[in-house]
């Protein structure tokens, strides 16, 4: 966070903060307006975007401002999406100061929000001129909130990175206990797997896909019964590599795998649902192309591929779970 100041262009600048980074960082803040982000994923909002804008009305801001958001996946959401499309765009920033931000939310370019209650429904895809990961900000998060960010890491093991795998398993405690060089290493793992599938596939056309792999059944389970963001994405990549086996895309040995790390972190592997609310949920989700739900699937650890599975035969996909 103290190097922010190096990356900042010479204009006005705007800072858009979650209300705990202000409460414990506001000090290390550069000169001009703050604007506070509530906590909690009902922030985004189309509401609080416009409740933002006038903010930004009220403080003349015009296309010589700069917008910089500090704070996890949300703040960064919600700046991204808000610097994109007032005055009809205007450079922004990241300083991310939560692992599930620093390892995702704040690297790739979506920048979106939610509508009553389907995640990031609504949004853009406009990449910010820097991102700032720095992880001495992990030590002040809630404990919970530091072990959400797992699953997102994890995943990049599970879809991309089979030497990343290898890596957790032999150093996953050391992370857990925030040891520095430690959690740099699997920030910069993390992070460099998703730009370089950005970089091929900004659009998300094509390999940008994988980084779904579990999300689709999470954004259901989020959406139903109000579980933070990391245990559904935990959840979900365990359903969806039961999914596989049940497919014979792949064999138990990679559930276990996937099983085993994600409770070293003291994530959820799995939870009771409503199979045809969830089906529904999963209907409406922006994967969704066309009759076909988009599944991210596993083939082994380390690679994963795009399967379709039409939306009326999903129910027995999700029976075949239960």
């Amino acid at each position: 966070m103290d190097n922010a100041g190096k990356y900042l262009p010479p204009l006005k600048v705007i800072v858009l903060a979650d209300e705990n980074v202000i409460r414990l960082y506001k000090d290390k803040f550069p000169p001009g307006p703050v604007i506070s982000i509530p906590s909690g994923e009902q922030s985004k909002s189309l509401s609080h975007v416009m409740e933002i804008y006038r903010q930004l009305l009220d403080a003349e801001v015009d296309r010589t401002c700069f917008i910089l958001g500090i704070g996890g996946g949300i703040t960064t959401d919600l700046t991204g999406f808000v610097a994109s499309t007032y005055l009809r765009g205007l450079p922004f920033g990241f300083v991310s100061t939560t692992l599930l931000g620093q390892v995702d939310a704040a690297i790739g370019g979506k920048n979106g929000v939610n509508l009553d209650g389907f995640k990031n429904i609504i949004g853009v895809i406009k990449q910010p001129e820097f991102v700032i990961c720095d992880v001495s900000s992990l030590k002040t998060l809630e404990r919970k909130e530091f072990i959400n960010g797992w699953a997102e890491v994890i995943k990049y093991a599970a879809i991309c990175k089979p030497d990343f795998y290898h890596y957790l398993n032999e150093h996953i405690e050391e992370g857990l206990q925030l040891n520095s060089d430690t959690l740099n290493e699997i920030v910069y793992q993390a992070t460099q797997a998703k730009v370089e599938i950005v970089a091929r596939d900004e659009f998300e056309s094509g390999d940008r896909k994988l980084l779904n792999f579990g999300h689709t059944f999470a954004h259901g389970l989020e959406k139903l019964y109000k579980i933070p963001h990391g245990e559904a994405v935990s959840i979900g990549m365990v359903m969806a590599t039961k999914v596989s086996v049940n497919f014979g895309l792949t064999d138990q040995e990679n559930t276990e795998k996937l099983v085993k790390l994600l409770s070293l972190c003291g994530l959820p592997v799995q939870m009771d649902f409503d199979m045809a609310a969830l089906a529904d949920a999963m209907r409406k989700d922006k994967k969704r192309a066309g009759n076909d739900i988009q599944l991210i699937l596993l083939e082994k650890m380390g690679r994963a591929i795009v399967k379709k599975v039409p939306v009326s035969e999903f129910k027995s996909v999700l029976y075949d779970l239960r």
